[in-house]
């Protein structure tokens, strides 16, 4: 069942989507004593980030328990400005008091099928012996049907066993590393964030189309036991 929230604006979007960001915060920390949120990549989430950084959100959340991790990412440099990280970096992690140590960038700077070796192997340490289910996990949606790095008729789809994979992305020319759709749908709340009359008919297919995971990937979100939420503009949901 998809929980779909339509905003005027693409502003109103994003205040609401940070106020679910602090929300969700708090109530991992006062739960579990920490908040392990996966970031999207994309422009959109950006203007969520950074109003994460204004006076009236920062002092909200306590960025000593907070733990940030990259649902997926480019195999660009790290210094790449099209690198996911370096791009949250520069406009929400550099301007918060979080430790460095509660930060974890895919390290891309690796052969792909290593870095997502890599970067499962940090997943497994940071949640122990217990199966790793995020707090939040951030995703957007292209206008191609894709979300994280799974996008359509990609071998990754079908990845049963490993939490991270690398993918090569033909149309794109380009290798990216991503979480898995076991991974994705372990956790406890799922947030798309959806903006721009761009994504209106896409998300209609998405949303009330018929299941064809494998041509558009987004439908394969179905969280195990969480929470599944879709914010999205009014020019997004122009077809709905």
């Amino acid at each position: 069942m998809n929980d779909v929230s339509i905003f005027e604006t693409p502003e109103k979007l994003n205040i609401a989507a940070a106020n679910y960001i602090v929300t969700k915060a708090n109530k991992a920390i006062a739960e579990d004593d920490r908040f392990s949120i996966a970031l999207s990549g994309g422009n959109t989430p950006l203007k969520i980030y950074h109003l994460l950084t204004t006076d009236e959100y920062r002092d909200k959340i306590n960025w000593n328990k907070v733990f940030i991790f990259w649902g997926d990412e480019r195999c660009v440099p790290l210094s790449d400005p099209a690198n996911n990280a370096y791009q949250a970096k520069q406009v929400f992690l550099n301007h918060i008091p979080i430790p460095a140590e509660n930060i974890f960038p895919i390290p891309v700077n690796l052969d792909p099928a290593f870095a997502a070796k890599r970067y499962e192997e940090t997943i497994k340490d940071f949640f122990g012996e217990s199966k790793p289910v995020f707090s939040l996990i951030l995703l957007g949606m292209g206008d191609n049907g894709h979300t994280a790095s799974l996008f359509p008729h990609t071998p990754i789809l079908e990845e049963r066993k490993a939490w991270v994979k690398e993918v090569y992305v033909p149309e794109l020319n380009m290798s990216r590393v991503s979480f898995t759709l076991p991974l994705i749908n372990q956790a406890k709340d799922i947030l798309f964030i959806v903006s721009g009359a761009g994504k209106s008919s896409m998300l209609h297919t998405i949303l009330e189309g018929k299941p064809e995971g494998e041509k558009y990937p987004a439908q394969l979100i179905n969280p195990l036991q969480g929470n599944l939420q879709w914010f999205v503009d009014k020019e997004a949901a122009k077809k709905l």
